[in-house]
């Protein structure tokens, strides 16, 4: 599956503060604001940015709690705890199943016979891991999803603003717990990248509900969320960059066979049921969009209605697959077996 590129989806997203927004860096100032932005050197000075593995972990975070509502026991929790006693007790009564990095250690510890299955068995490992980590990835399998570092677009603007704590029994400010924060002011506007690749057509329609959720500003980023901070909306960018198109553009590679009126996921593109996946795993009916070519590949840009066509439609994909996912046993029966 990793050997070769079927498919690639890539945009560049815009995320524009909402509000008061901190990411900090854990580094508290000698003299100045306790809790200060993380930065980067960039352009020969150093800037606040958005550190992509925050994103990812706030994109994965939030479509975790999307897919329990769609069903439960679908989703894995990476951080159950490690006591056998616990984690069941846990994976009971709880909304997820089983941690897939849990699992894949669980059976590494068979003996090497099932270390070797382990490595050479890559689509059984896929099959058996749950939607989320299949797309954001576990210590059994890489994601599918990628998504870089947020610079800077507009002027970098921060704040002081004051925070206390609160004596629980007078309800005032606590003495001597009152302390700074340097946050990015609103109007502040931050782009990345953001790269799928070998998706499924149901991973894209997960992508898209997390675009729609930060376009309407209900995902908050950074520290201090219940304090009101980190609100940002977010859309995708149609100004061409790079000598690319702008909007949100799928890729495949030149004189494939994909129908012009189709869009195909990985399950269409492999057409063996493998890995877990489904011959009917494409969209029919699409916008007839024109073909653009750029090197080895051949490009197709969504914007607009076509862009909202496309969104619709994996959107519902993916709300179907969720309801419809087998349970883990089932999954993983063929790697344990």
């Amino acid at each position: 599956m990793l050997k070769k590129l079927v498919n690639e989806a890539y945009c560049r997203v815009r995320i524009t503060t909402a509000g008061p927004l901190l990411v900090r860096s854990g580094q508290a100032t000698i003299s100045g604001p306790d809790l200060t932005p993380v930065l980067t050197l960039r352009n020969g000075k150093r800037e606040i940015f958005l550190p992509g593995s925050s994103l990812k972990g706030v994109f994965r975070s939030h479509i975790e709690k999307i897919v329990c509502s769609l069903k439960q026991q679908v989703v894995c929790y990476p951080f159950i705890p490690q006591d056998e006693q616990e984690r069941k007790r846990y994976e009971l009564q709880g909304d997820h199943r089983k941690s897939c990095s849990g699992l894949f250690t669980d059976l590494s510890k068979r003996g090497d016979e099932m270390r070797k299955k382990l490595e050479d068995r890559t689509d059984l490992v896929y099959k058996a891991s749950c939607p989320t980590c299949r797309l954001f990835g576990s210590t059994g399998f890489i994601g599918r999803i990628a998504i870089g570092d947020a610079h800077l677009v507009s002027a970098s603007q921060t704040e002081l603003r004051d925070g206390v704590g609160i004596d629980r029994m007078t309800g005032g400010a606590s003495h001597g717990a009152k302390f700074e924060l340097e946050v990015v002011s609103t109007g502040v506007t931050f782009e990345t990248d953001i790269h799928l690749r070998n998706f499924e057509i149901w991973q894209l329609g997960m992508f898209f509900v997390v675009m729609q959720d930060l376009q309407d500003g209900l995902i908050h980023i950074g520290s201090g969320r219940s304090r009101g901070l980190g609100k940002v909306t977010a859309q995708i960018s149609t100004e061409p960059y790079n000598g690319q198109p702008g909007g949100f553009i799928t890729s495949t590679l030149r004189d494939s066979k994909e129908h012009e009126t189709e869009l195909w996921g990985l399950g269409r593109w492999l057409n063996d049921n493998s890995y877990g996946t489904s011959k009917d795993d494409l969209l029919r009916e699409i916008p007839i969009i024109e073909k653009q070519a750029r090197s080895i590949r051949s490009l197709r840009s969504f914007q607009g209605e076509n862009l909202t066509f496309l969104q619709n439609a994996s959107t519902n994909h993916f709300i179907e697959r969720m309801q419809q996912w087998p349970d883990q046993q089932a999954l993983t029966a063929e790697l344990v077996g």
